[in-house]
Protein backbone atom coordinates (compact mmCIF):
# COMPACT_ATOMS: atom_id res chain seq x y z
CA UNK A 1 0.00 0.00 0.00
CA UNK A 2 1.07 3.53 -0.64
CA UNK A 3 0.82 4.53 2.53
CA UNK A 4 -1.87 2.80 4.97
CA UNK A 5 -1.94 5.49 6.63
CA UNK A 6 1.94 5.14 7.81
CA UNK A 7 2.25 8.21 9.93
CA UNK A 8 -0.04 6.55 12.61
CA UNK A 9 0.44 3.26 12.18
CA UNK A 10 4.04 2.60 11.78
CA UNK A 11 5.02 4.17 15.29
CA UNK A 12 2.04 4.52 17.17
CA UNK A 13 -1.18 2.14 17.01
CA UNK A 14 0.64 -1.15 16.41
CA UNK A 15 2.82 -0.68 19.94
CA UNK A 16 -0.61 0.50 21.60
CA UNK A 17 -2.34 -1.96 20.34
CA UNK A 18 0.13 -4.89 20.68
CA UNK A 19 -1.67 -7.62 22.49
CA UNK A 20 -0.47 -11.44 22.96
CA UNK A 21 -3.11 -13.32 20.21
CA UNK A 22 -2.68 -15.54 17.12
CA UNK A 23 -4.83 -13.63 15.37
CA UNK A 24 -6.08 -10.17 14.99
CA UNK A 25 -8.45 -7.81 12.93
CA UNK A 26 -7.89 -3.86 12.55
CA UNK A 27 -9.48 -1.33 10.70
CA UNK A 28 -7.92 2.19 10.10
CA UNK A 29 -9.73 5.67 8.84
CA UNK A 30 -7.45 9.21 8.21
CA UNK A 31 -8.17 11.99 6.78
CA UNK A 32 -5.60 14.53 5.65
CA UNK A 33 -5.17 17.85 4.48
CA UNK A 34 -3.07 16.40 1.54
CA UNK A 35 -1.37 12.90 1.23
CA UNK A 36 2.85 12.70 0.73
CA UNK A 37 4.55 9.69 -0.26
CA UNK A 38 7.83 9.09 -1.34
CA UNK A 39 8.37 12.56 -2.27
CA UNK A 40 5.47 13.41 -4.14
CA UNK A 41 1.67 14.61 -3.15
CA UNK A 42 -0.84 11.77 -4.54
CA UNK A 43 -3.74 13.42 -2.84
CA UNK A 44 -5.15 16.63 -1.93
CA UNK A 45 -7.52 16.65 1.27
CA UNK A 46 -7.70 12.71 1.61
CA UNK A 47 -9.69 10.12 3.43
CA UNK A 48 -7.92 7.00 3.50
CA UNK A 49 -9.36 3.79 4.61
CA UNK A 50 -8.06 0.06 5.43
CA UNK A 51 -9.11 -3.01 6.89
CA UNK A 52 -7.59 -6.50 7.55
CA UNK A 53 -5.87 -9.34 9.39
CA UNK A 54 -3.18 -10.72 10.85
CA UNK A 55 -2.14 -14.19 12.31
CA UNK A 56 0.84 -15.61 13.84
CA UNK A 57 2.67 -18.42 12.44
CA UNK A 58 5.80 -20.27 13.54
CA UNK A 59 6.90 -16.89 15.24
CA UNK A 60 6.32 -14.76 12.08
CA UNK A 61 3.11 -12.54 11.51
CA UNK A 62 0.62 -13.28 8.01
CA UNK A 63 -1.25 -10.62 7.20
CA UNK A 64 -3.34 -9.40 4.48
CA UNK A 65 -5.54 -5.90 4.10
CA UNK A 66 -7.63 -3.80 1.27
CA UNK A 67 -6.89 -0.61 1.71
CA UNK A 68 -8.45 3.07 -0.54
CA UNK A 69 -7.53 6.08 -1.12
CA UNK A 70 -10.15 8.56 -1.89
CA UNK A 71 -9.58 12.16 -2.75
CA UNK A 72 -12.21 14.40 -1.38
CA UNK A 73 -13.17 18.21 -1.88
CA UNK A 74 -12.66 20.71 -4.22
CA UNK A 75 -9.28 19.35 -5.91
CA UNK A 76 -10.38 15.76 -6.04
CA UNK A 77 -10.46 15.47 -9.86
CA UNK A 78 -6.47 16.47 -9.90
CA UNK A 79 -5.85 12.74 -8.27
CA UNK A 80 -6.72 9.58 -8.86
CA UNK A 81 -8.66 6.92 -6.45
CA UNK A 82 -6.38 3.93 -5.76
CA UNK A 83 -7.11 0.60 -4.09
CA UNK A 84 -4.89 -2.20 -2.75
CA UNK A 85 -4.74 -5.53 -1.84
CA UNK A 86 -1.70 -6.74 0.52
CA UNK A 87 -0.25 -9.34 1.52
CA UNK A 88 2.91 -9.71 3.56
CA UNK A 89 4.79 -11.47 6.53
CA UNK A 90 6.70 -9.55 9.06
CA UNK A 91 8.69 -11.28 11.87
CA UNK A 92 11.29 -10.33 14.48
CA UNK A 93 15.36 -11.37 14.76
CA UNK A 94 18.06 -10.18 17.31
CA UNK A 95 17.95 -7.05 17.07
CA UNK A 96 15.71 -6.09 14.10
CA UNK A 97 12.48 -6.36 13.05
CA UNK A 98 11.93 -7.25 9.20
CA UNK A 99 8.55 -7.32 6.75
CA UNK A 100 8.19 -7.94 3.15
CA UNK A 101 4.80 -7.40 1.25
CA UNK A 102 3.14 -7.92 -2.36
CA UNK A 103 0.56 -5.35 -3.13
CA UNK A 104 -1.52 -5.50 -6.19
CA UNK A 105 -2.24 -1.53 -6.85
CA UNK A 106 -5.48 0.05 -9.07
CA UNK A 107 -7.12 2.72 -9.49
CA UNK A 108 -10.99 2.16 -10.00
CA UNK A 109 -12.59 4.25 -12.65
CA UNK A 110 -9.45 5.85 -13.52
CA UNK A 111 -8.80 3.89 -16.51
CA UNK A 112 -4.54 3.14 -15.33
CA UNK A 113 -2.79 0.39 -15.76
CA UNK A 114 -2.87 -1.94 -12.37
CA UNK A 115 0.70 -3.11 -11.24
CA UNK A 116 2.26 -5.40 -8.95
CA UNK A 117 4.31 -3.43 -6.31
CA UNK A 118 6.53 -5.53 -4.02
CA UNK A 119 8.24 -4.15 -0.62
CA UNK A 120 10.53 -4.53 2.36
CA UNK A 121 11.91 -3.07 5.03
CA UNK A 122 14.15 -3.67 7.99
CA UNK A 123 14.42 -2.19 11.17
CA UNK A 124 16.78 -1.87 14.11
CA UNK A 125 16.38 -2.20 17.48
CA UNK A 126 19.19 0.95 18.22
CA UNK A 127 18.41 3.97 19.28
CA UNK A 128 16.42 6.25 17.00
CA UNK A 129 15.34 3.08 15.57
CA UNK A 130 17.13 3.56 12.00
CA UNK A 131 14.84 1.57 9.06
CA UNK A 132 15.41 0.90 5.61
CA UNK A 133 12.92 0.45 3.11
CA UNK A 134 12.56 -0.85 -0.33
CA UNK A 135 9.83 -1.19 -3.36
CA UNK A 136 9.85 -2.45 -6.85
CA UNK A 137 7.13 -2.07 -9.06
CA UNK A 138 6.83 -5.40 -11.32
CA UNK A 139 4.84 -3.97 -14.10
CA UNK A 140 6.52 -0.35 -14.62
CA UNK A 141 10.07 -1.19 -12.97
CA UNK A 142 10.19 2.11 -10.75
CA UNK A 143 12.09 1.51 -7.36
CA UNK A 144 13.31 2.87 -4.58
CA UNK A 145 14.67 3.05 -1.18
CA UNK A 146 14.24 5.30 2.08
CA UNK A 147 15.87 5.50 5.32
CA UNK A 148 14.16 6.60 8.33
CA UNK A 149 14.96 7.48 11.77
CA UNK A 150 13.66 9.14 14.89
CA UNK A 151 12.82 9.00 18.81
CA UNK A 152 9.23 7.71 20.65
CA UNK A 153 8.63 8.91 23.90
CA UNK A 154 5.69 8.02 26.06
CA UNK A 155 4.30 10.89 28.24
CA UNK A 156 1.16 9.66 30.13
CA UNK A 157 -1.31 8.12 27.88
CA UNK A 158 0.25 9.57 24.67
CA UNK A 159 2.69 7.65 22.12
CA UNK A 160 4.70 10.51 20.89
CA UNK A 161 7.26 10.66 17.75
CA UNK A 162 9.83 12.29 15.75
CA UNK A 163 10.94 11.31 12.56
CA UNK A 164 13.45 12.29 9.81
CA UNK A 165 13.32 10.42 6.32
CA UNK A 166 15.43 10.24 3.22
CA UNK A 167 15.07 8.60 0.00
CA UNK A 168 15.14 8.16 -3.57
CA UNK A 169 12.95 6.82 -6.65
CA UNK A 170 14.21 5.71 -9.74
CA UNK A 171 11.17 5.53 -12.39
CA UNK A 172 11.40 2.77 -15.10
CA UNK A 173 10.47 4.46 -17.82
CA UNK A 174 13.84 6.82 -17.97
CA UNK A 175 12.45 9.87 -16.46
CA UNK A 176 14.56 11.85 -13.98
CA UNK A 177 15.07 10.14 -10.63
CA UNK A 178 13.51 11.66 -7.31
CA UNK A 179 15.56 12.14 -4.04
CA UNK A 180 13.47 13.71 -1.42
CA UNK A 181 13.74 14.13 2.13
CA UNK A 182 11.08 15.17 5.39
CA UNK A 183 10.65 15.15 8.96
CA UNK A 184 7.40 14.01 10.69
CA UNK A 185 5.81 14.32 14.00
CA UNK A 186 2.61 13.11 15.65
CA UNK A 187 0.99 11.44 18.57
CA UNK A 188 -1.34 9.04 19.78
CA UNK A 189 -3.53 7.54 22.67
CA UNK A 190 -6.07 4.63 23.28
CA UNK A 191 -9.45 6.17 23.96
CA UNK A 192 -10.52 2.91 24.43
CA UNK A 193 -9.78 -1.00 24.70
CA UNK A 194 -8.52 -1.56 20.81
CA UNK A 195 -9.06 2.08 19.67
CA UNK A 196 -6.74 4.52 19.51
CA UNK A 197 -6.54 8.00 18.13
CA UNK A 198 -3.63 9.60 16.44
CA UNK A 199 -2.49 12.84 14.79
CA UNK A 200 0.42 13.76 12.71
CA UNK A 201 2.13 16.66 10.72
CA UNK A 202 4.60 15.94 7.82
CA UNK A 203 6.38 18.22 5.59
CA UNK A 204 8.81 16.87 2.48
CA UNK A 205 11.29 18.71 -0.01
CA UNK A 206 12.23 17.21 -3.46
CA UNK A 207 14.61 17.77 -6.46
CA UNK A 208 11.61 17.54 -8.88
CA UNK A 209 8.32 19.76 -8.92
CA UNK A 210 6.61 16.49 -7.65
CA UNK A 211 3.91 18.56 -5.29
CA UNK A 212 1.12 20.66 -6.66
CA UNK A 213 0.93 24.89 -5.80
CA UNK A 214 -2.36 25.52 -7.80
CA UNK A 215 -5.37 23.47 -9.17
CA UNK A 216 -7.83 24.84 -11.57
CA UNK A 217 -11.00 22.65 -12.97
CA UNK A 218 -9.23 19.60 -11.52
CA UNK A 219 -5.83 20.22 -13.14
CA UNK A 220 -2.81 21.17 -11.47
CA UNK A 221 -1.52 23.77 -13.25
CA UNK A 222 1.76 24.85 -11.14
CA UNK A 223 4.17 22.85 -9.15
CA UNK A 224 6.66 23.09 -6.42
CA UNK A 225 9.29 21.19 -4.70
CA UNK A 226 7.86 20.98 -1.51
CA UNK A 227 5.05 20.38 0.62
CA UNK A 228 3.48 19.51 3.81
CA UNK A 229 0.67 17.72 5.35
CA UNK A 230 -0.96 17.09 8.42
CA UNK A 231 -4.22 14.49 9.42
CA UNK A 232 -5.75 12.38 11.97
CA UNK A 233 -6.43 9.06 12.06
CA UNK A 234 -8.79 6.07 14.11
CA UNK A 235 -7.84 2.29 14.31
CA UNK A 236 -9.75 -0.82 15.60
CA UNK A 237 -8.47 -3.42 16.78
CA UNK A 238 -10.03 -7.05 17.90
Amino acid sequence: MRTLIAATTAFTWLPLMAEASEKRFFADAAVSSSLIDRGEQIGPLTLETAVGAETEVGGATLYGAVYRLTPVGADADAFVDEADYTVGVAWEGQGYTADVSATWLTFPGEGEQASLELAGSVGLDAPLMPSLTGFYDAEFEDWGLELAAGPVWEIEAWEVYALARAGFVRPGDGSASRSYGGVEAGAARPVSEGVVIGFYARAELADEESFARSIDGGVVTASRSSGYAAGVSLSLSR
